[in-house]
């Protein structure tokens, strides 16, 4: 048996046949490198090509990652706000607070009570959480020389108005030699300084 003219041989028919063969996902590449693509089957046992998807995912998928660490976000920080020492190191950073201090003065002019001095002494207490405070006061005559001392301590609350009148007995019993009464704060620049004559 001959064959046609046109007929390059058997190697060349073969090569055809395997070509008619190979399912319509299979192509060369730019090199002669063979690529697949992806295939479905369609339940009749019929296959097709995929249709491309998306990298990311569906729109659910996009938009509730964000919202969920929004979430985590808003969780955390509510859990941080409920220590109490976070939320003051919060508000400090966020608000100019007034520094902490203690107010201090007279209720009324010191006045003698037979032979002792008494000193009305107020205190208020801004910013701090409250404590005892020590408040000493004494009397002098008009050299300089120290007639009577007395400290006494105080507890204090934020914002209270506390009150404690300070008694001085002075030496001698001798009221006319008074000149000035200072009151101080240990441990505080608060002074008070006020002339009796």
């Amino acid at each position: 048996m001959s064959t046609p003219p046109f007929d390059d041989g058997p190697e060349r028919r073969a090569a055809g046949e395997q070509g008619a063969l190979q399912p319509a996902g299979v192509g060369q590449g730019r090199r002669g490198l063979r690529r697949e693509r992806p295939q479905e089957s369609d339940g009749a046992g019929s296959h097709r090509l995929a249709a491309a998807r998306p990298a990311g995912g569906g729109p659910l998928r996009r938009v509730l990652g964000p919202v969920l660490g929004v979430l985590v976000v808003f969780g955390l920080c509510g859990a941080a706000w409920a220590v109490p020492e976070v939320r003051s190191v919060l508000r400090d950073s966020f608000t100019e607070r007034q520094q902490a201090y203690i107010e201090l003065y007279l209720g009324k002019e010191p006045f003698f009570d037979g032979d002792e001095l008494v000193v009305p002494v107020k205190l208020v207490e801004h910013g701090e959480t409250g404590g005892r405070q020590s408040v000493r006061t004494w009397a002098q005559d008009s050299k300089g020389r120290q007639l009577a001392a007395d400290t006494e301590t105080v507890t204090t609350k934020p914002g209270a108005l506390v009150g404690v009148d300070v008694r001085l007995r002075l030496k001698g019993g001798k009221k006319r030699d008074a000149e000035l009464v200072e009151v101080t704060l240990p441990g505080h620049a608060q002074r008070l300084r006020m002339h009796l004559h």
